[in-house]
Order: C-alpha cells, then structure tokens, then sequence
C-alpha cells in the first residue's frame, strides 16, 4: 500500500511540475512590447482567395454557426454611387467620448475607430485602469472598427479618413454616427448605440456595395500591467470564435495566417485571461481570425491576432461588440459564458468560484472565503480522511505478519509462480483484517481535481484579480511576492507527514520527506491563493491528525490476531 501512496504522490508531482514547466510553451507569456504598425490584410467573402500583408494568398477554411442577435440596430442602406453628388467629411480631427458607471468609451473621427476602452472598476498593478484598445502609435489607422479590403487603397482610404460625426439621444441610448462620402461614389457609414451596457450596438456600410471587405477589431487586446507581463500564467491575445454553442479557442502563437467560418455563427473576438473582446453579428458574411508578425525585442517576434466579420451581401455589417471583463454574471447574461475556462477541472472551477462568490458576500475577503470553504471542504472529505488514518493505523499493527509473509518468498523474487502466492496471501490477510490498501490513496486522489479547480479559478476568474488578503499580499491570483505562504506550505508539509502514521522502511520514508521539498519548488510560482488552499488544508489535516494520535490511539481498539 505505502508504495502505491508513494506512487500517487509521485504523479501529481510530477503532473504538477510538467504543468509548471510546460504551460509557458503550450500558453505563451504576456506580450512584452507594444504592437508596430502592420499593413491591413485584404479580405472577401469565404471561399476566395485573399492578398494578406506578406502578398501571399490565404484560402480561409470554412464551417458553419448560428447568429445571436443582441441590441439590433437598423443597418444603413449603402448609397449607390450616382446617388452621391456632395462630399461629406469633416474639416478636423474630432473626438467623441461615451460615459457609463462601467466604462468610458473614446471615438476618433479618424476612420470612425474606437481608439479607447477603458473599465472603470477594474485596474492594472499601477493604479490605472485597464485598457481593452491595445496601445500602439496613434499614427495607425487599424483601431477597433477599422476596415479591412480587398482593395488596400479603398481600406486606407476609409481608415484615414475624417468623418462627419452626429451625436444623438433616442429612447434613453446614446447614438453615435460617422460618415464619409467622396465624390467619386466612396462612402462609409458607421453607426454605434449605447444603452450603458458592456455590449453596444453597431452597424458599417460602405459603397460601392460590391467591394469585398470587412471589420476588424484587434489586433490583441489590451497592454498588459507591469506585475503582468512576466507572469507565466497570463495568456493573452487568442482568437475565439463560437459556432452552434461551441467554442473554438485560436492560439495566436499557432493559428493559420487566415482562419475563416461561414456564416451564420454567434461571435468572434480576441481574449485574455480575463477580459474579452468580441463580435456578435445579426448580419455578415463570414468570421476571421486573421494573424500579423509584429517585431518584439532585439531579434524577436509576436505574433498576434485580428478578429474581423466579412460584410453581407450588400456591403453591411451590423450587429453587436462586447467589450468588457469576463466577468461570470456578465458573460451569462450575453451568452459569452464559454469564454470564461477554467481548464480540465472547469465544472469543479466554476463550482467553487460560485461557492466563493456566496461565501465572500459575508467575508467582504476573498482570502477569508478561501479559508472558510477549505474547512467547508475538509468537513466534507473528513469520512474518507478518517478512513484513510484508520486504514494507516491498521497498516501499522499488521505490518510485522505482512514483513513475515514477505520474508517467507524473499527468496523467490524471480518466480512468478511465488510471487503470485505472496500476493494472495497478503490480500487474504487484509480481507481479515479489514483493511483496504487503496483506501490510504482515495482521499489525495479526490483532491487533485479540487486542486485543479482551484488553480483554474485563480488564474481566470476576474473576481479574484487584484483581490487582496492580509498584509503584503495584495492579489490572490498573483504569487507571493515574499514566498512566505510557500514556505509555511512546505514546513506544514514536513509536519503532516512527521506525525502521520506510516508503515514505509527507513529508506522510503526519507523519500517522502523530500516531496514537501519538491511541491514547495512547485507552488512558489503559483497564485498566492491557491497555495493558500493548500497551507489551510495542511493544518486542518494535522489538526486531524493529533487528534486521532492523542485520543484514538488504540484505534481501531483490536485486531485480528489469528
């Protein structure tokens, strides 16, 4: 049995060490410089071939989904070309900011793009707050919004130009409209409405309505805070793309050049751990993710993503964009839910991240309600723990008949017929004795899952960004910055196994002394919260446990002797 425990334990650490080594390859580190300007990729409806910034033809994949209509806006009626007989467009550089309690939203009349999205309630490690519209140079013209052509002169054309902006109220929603019309039979519209909700709604037209093109947002989403950039645990910049409720993760590292889905589908955006941008048409051809080269340091590159919707037959677009936290409630609410993944264990995730949600409403400390649902956790496992202490102390007791059983064949380690014989005999005396050997195993087993879970959570759900605990820990989805809770982790390690009872030699038992050693290597890069579920576990346990060595210490009160 002790070598069955010793083997469980040896491969969650070693699960738990290849996921600290392996997650920076298989879930790149945060972008580490501001994006550099990148020539508009071309772009027609699925199935032609398309021109992308390296000259070279893209034939994009192609699969099929269902639309989300959310916050429909009337789409504008491209205007034939005959029709225009005066130029529209404004005389100078405007902006337009839209306030909410959530959000403040800036609009340049420069390609009517949005240049700004900053969250009011949520910030980065410097007192700022976070910035969903990637910074870059405010000479580029590829904001959010931006169009994207087959004609690469018709897109910059329209990127550059300076719209005619009208600022209007209806129904209580903030109405923003861009055109832009040119004698020789261009034109643009862009129109966007605001009720005070992440989503908005917008709507783009441009004539002549059989030029092929579409709109883009990205490329990435945001610039990350400097306690950040260098963590392991970050992933941001991936495309996603849903299509008949099933969610389609791009790493922007390996994704095609153009990856392209039919219409109908539900949204395409760009995410991060934590927040999210996207697109949910109600009409448009259809969905890309379309990958740039940008430089990232002395010989470097990045890679990064846009997110576009070809236009309808028709020359429209319109629909609904979100941009926002990927926040449980609110993600629910637009049917974004599958955005927020909290990894294998997702459906235990976000069974505790409900649980912690509940719990913090009472502790106003998400530090606090990680404690209290650790207890909650450990009452709940506590009869297969008490098992588990049971079945050692039995272990114990039996252990001189089970060393006698194994000197009888020391002899015959190399015949299996023996070897078999020797097994037999030593299940027939557990049987007699009560005694499961896999019983020691069940409840380290049973907290992996709740260990993944937990890790999942801490490391996406925004909840608990920035979320502070006691003293010098200030974000419990972050590490320690001091490595004390490791090391409190590590010493109550060494604890619990020191006043455990253990059946295991000399020799294995100096083995298993090394394992706090090893997991506290492991955690120190971890979330401070996580290790924090797991320094409250170790004490529970030994608490457990001298209990059990002062009160029971003949438990079981007898054994078998026969």
């Amino acid at each position: 049995m002790e070598k069955r425990l010793f083997l469980a334990v040896l491969i969650s650490v070693a699960f738990l060490w290849a996921w600290a080594a392996l997650a920076p390859k298989f879930f790149p580190d945060a972008v580490k410089k501001k994006a550099v300007p990148a020539t508009a990729s071309a772009s027609a409806p699925s199935g032609t071939a398309l021109t992308n910034s390296t000259g070279t033809a893209n034939a994009p994949t192609a699969s099929a989904v269902t639309p989300a209509p959310v916050l429909p806006v009337p789409a504008p009626v491209p205007v034939a070309a005959a029709q225009i007989t005066n130029p529209v467009a404004a005389s100078e550089l405007q902006f337009k900011t839209v306030e909410t309690s959530e959000y403040v939203a800036r609009f340049s009349n420069k390609g009517a793009e949005l240049v700004s999205f900053q969250l009011r309630n949520f910030k980065i490690g410097d007192g700022s707050l976070v910035e969903l519209v990637k910074a870059r140079d405010a000479a580029r013209n590829d904001f959010p919004f931006a169009i994207e052509a087959a004609d690469a002169n018709l897109a910059q054309r329209l990127n550059s130009a300076l719209y005619q902006v009208s600022d209007r109220t209806e129904n209580d929603a903030r109405i923003l409209e861009f055109r832009f019309a040119a004698a020789d039979g261009v034109s643009a519209t862009k129109t966007f409405r605001f009720t005070g909700e992440f989503l908005f709604a917008f709507s783009v037209s441009v004539t002549p309505a059989t030029a092929p093109y579409r709109v883009a947002i990205g490329p990435g989403i945001r610039t990350l805070g400097p306690d950040e950039k260098d963590s392991q645990f970050i992933v941001t910049g991936n495309g996603v793309m849903q299509r008949e409720d099933s969610l389609k993760v791009v790493n922007r590292e390996k994704a095609d050049r153009v990856q392209s889905w039919d219409a109908p589908f539900q949204f395409v955006g760009i995410e991060d751990n934590y927040f999210l941008t996207a697109i949910k048409p109600d009409r448009s051809g259809s969905a890309v993710l379309r990958r740039i080269e940008v430089p990232a340091g002395k010989d470097e590159k990045r890679m990064e993503l846009y997110a576009a919707v070809n236009a309808a037959p028709g020359g429209v677009v319109s629909g609904s964009a979100f941009f926002g936290p990927k926040k449980t409630d609110i993600l629910d609410r637009y049917g974004l839910e599958k955005t927020l993944q909290f990894g294998v264990f997702g459906v235990i995730g976000r069974f505790l991240l409900i649980a912690l949600i509940w719990i913090n409403k009472a502790t106003k400390n998400y530090g606090y309600a990680i404690i209290l649902l650790t207890v909650i956790i450990k009452i709940v496992l506590y009869p297969l723990q008490h098992k588990q202490i049971v079945s050692m102390k039995k272990m114990q007791k039996v252990q001189p008949k089970i060393n006698s059983i194994r000197d009888r064949y020391k002899k015959a380690k190399s015949d299996a017929e023996q070897r078999q014989k020797m097994n037999t005999e030593m299940m027939k005396l557990y049987q007699q004795e009560g005694i499961n050997p896999m019983s020691g195993c069940l409840p380290l087993i049973l907290q992996l899952p709740i260990l993944w879970g937990f890790y999942g959570l801490l490391s996406r759900a925004i909840e608990l960004r920035g979320a502070p605990f006691l003293l010098w820990i200030h974000d419990l989805s972050a590490k320690d910055p001091y490595y004390i809770t490791p090391i409190l982790m590590t010493i109550t390690m060494f604890a619990q196994q020191w006043i455990t009872p253990t059946t295991a030699d000399p020799a294995q038992r100096r083995m298993f002394m090394v394992m706090p050693i090893v997991f506290g290597w492991i955690f120190k890069e971890f979330p401070s919260g996580l290790v924090l579920y797991w320094l409250v576990q170790n004490v529970l346990s030994i608490v457990q446990q001298l209990i059990m060595n002062k009160y029971w210490k003949d438990h079981p009160p007898s054994l078998t002797t026969t």
